[in-house]
């Protein structure tokens, strides 16, 4: 491993492999069979691992991710907000739905809504920090960027207009696949009887858990996200959708056909077929 300053902590040191999205979040295939990376117009590749920088941070910095990490995976589990918790379920039965409805609500506490908040902001701050080119789309004003390393670092809570971040789950088991973090407009929609405004978010995705950052939120956007905002309440409330009906299957679905149209069996090669 190369020697250099740890992007997160500002020592020297060797750097060490880290995962930008932990590992256990971004398993898109059993037994370690390769999938296929696809998207931004480029020819698919094959890749057996979630993506990770060699050039990042040193082990001080990882240490203290891996914290993030470890803490974080084991709420979501605790708290089926991920597909790998649900056993044998294919279909979430706690959300409140309307009968028959795509879309449902549920109400989580986390041990730890602070911790939690701090895990999110971690992978905002790999996400942003990285060279990687899959995750160009996060980009941020070099100062907030010194702040967000700040909180990451010391384990402090920000404001909770600095970056707050909303949960969505999807409540139905649906394919598994890995999406490098955007960049994206959020419309103006109505959220729990609240009318939102359009606003600029990164979106980021792992394992049937969406998670929407606001970049700029506006003090009316603020007031209607509080009850989803992690650490803003005690509880959190935390929309569904199924996967059937979720942006995330026709971005899915899109991403796969402009593949196969620019690299036609591109897919397939890059998973070991013929």
């Amino acid at each position: 491993m190369k020697s250099g300053t740890c992007a997160l902590t500002g020592k020297q040191g060797k750097f060490v492999k880290s995962h930008l999205i932990p590992r256990a979040l971004a398993k898109p295939r059993e037994k370690g069979e390769a999938f296929a990376q696809i998207g931004e117009r480029s020819r698919p590749v094959r890749r057996r691992d979630s993506w990770y920088d060699q050039n990042l941070v040193t082990i001080d910095g990882e240490k203290i991710l891996t914290e993030y990490d470890t803490w974080a995976i084991a709420e979501l589990r605790s708290q089926k907000l991920i597909w790998q918790s649900w056993g044998p379920m294919t279909k979430l039965t706690s959300p409140r739905t309307v009968s028959g409805s795509k879309y449902g609500v549920r109400t989580v506490t986390f041990s730890d809504p602070g911790k939690m908040r701090l895990f999110l902001l971690s992978l905002l701050w790999r996400a942003a920090a990285t060279k990687l080119r899959e995750f160009q789309e996060i980009e941020l004003k070099a100062s907030k960027l010194r702040r967000l390393k700040r909180f990451v670092r010391e384990g402090t809570m920000p404001s909770l207009d600095f970056f707050p971040a909303t949960l969505t789950q999807l409540s139905t088991i649906g394919m598994m696949h890995n999406l490098a973090p955007i960049a994206e407009t959020k419309s103006s929609i109505e959220v729990l009887g609240v009318q939102l405004k359009e606003e600029p978010i990164f979106r980021f995705y792992f394992d049937g858990l969406v998670v929407h950052f606001y970049c700029s939120p506006s003090y009316s956007t603020l007031e209607g996200i509080a009850p989803m905002s992690v650490a803003a309440n005690p509880e959190t409330i935390i929309p569904t959708v199924s996967f059937e009906a979720s942006w995330q299957l026709r971005n899915l679905e899109d991403t796969i056909a402009g593949s196969e149209a620019d690299y036609p069996g591109g897919i397939s090669r890059a998973e070991g077929g013929s």
